[in-house]
């Protein structure tokens, strides 16, 4: 795999980045590191994807890499690992993610509201965050130098500001903040890397059936993986600093 791309998807055993590693590994030029919490649901995902015959891709196409967005310890020894067997990292893109119940229980059972706000900042904000920092030693070794995050439309105060849709900002308060903390993050990556030759993006997948929300979605997480995969690797003038969709580029 020496002479292939180098991508990193954290939360990649399963919904969006499984499809996105599918994907990138189908095109034939990308080694896909599959990133998981657990190492184990990292090589059984792999298994899945080389058995799946409706796409052309082998085990040889990935490998799996230990890592939990919530814990510094294990960020570290990911790219320790990374830099031990590759010695550098061309994509990142950070799509571990978590969606729990909006609410506090009434009557004080449960976590608390500010524990749901913590969980969810957590992994959806400083996860990624630290996960970026952690390997942008690497990614400055890469070839390609990307850097991409799984944001959300949600995340859209232009969106969230109409009422009566799926998008008004009265639904899902507390996940959508985290998406548009997280477009600001990634906007202020883009503006500080240019200069580096870094290309920086974010991209809303839709509203995909996945563990994520359930299976609630209406959308194939296959087909919204292909905006994942666009901001990976999609044209700078395209996607760089913005957050891309099947619509085009998504508004603040």
């Amino acid at each position: 795999m020496s002479d292939k791309i180098l991508v990193l998807i954290t939360g990649a055993n399963q919904g969006l980045g499984y499809y996105a590693a599918q994907q990138l590994a189908a095109t034939g030029n990308h080694h896909v590191l599959i990133g998981s919490r657990d190492v184990n649901k990292a090589h059984k995902a792999i298994e899945t994807l080389a058995a799946d015959s409706s796409i052309k891709v082998s085990a040889s196409d990935f490998s799996a890499l230990e890592i939990d967005v919530n814990s510094d310890s294990s960020i570290a020894s990911a790219a320790k690992e990374v830099e031990q067997n590759y010695g550098k990292l061309d994509i990142l893109l950070n799509n571990a993610g978590v969606a729990q119940a909006q609410e506090a229980n009434p009557d004080g059972s449960g976590p608390s509201l500010r524990e749901i706000y913590r969980a969810h900042y957590e992994t959806n904000v400083f996860g990624a965050s630290c996960v970026t920092e952690a390997f942008l030693p690497l990614l400055r070794k890469g070839h390609t130098k990307r850097l991409a995050f799984t944001s959300s439309g949600l995340a859209s105060l232009a969106l969230a500001s109409t009422p009566d849709t799926l998008y008004a900002a009265n639904n899902y308060p507390i996940y959508r903040s985290t998406k548009s903390a997280l477009n600001m993050i990634m906007l202020g990556y883009a503006l500080g890397l240019e200069q580096e030759g870094f290309v920086v993006s974010a991209a809303d997948p839709g509203y995909c059936a996945t563990n994520l929300n359930g299976n609630s979605g209406f959308k194939d997480p296959r087909e919204g993986a292909k905006e994942l995969v666009k901001s990976c690797v999609g044209a700078k003038e395209e996607v760089h600093g913005v957050m891309v969709s099947d619509d085009g580029v998504v508004p603040w």
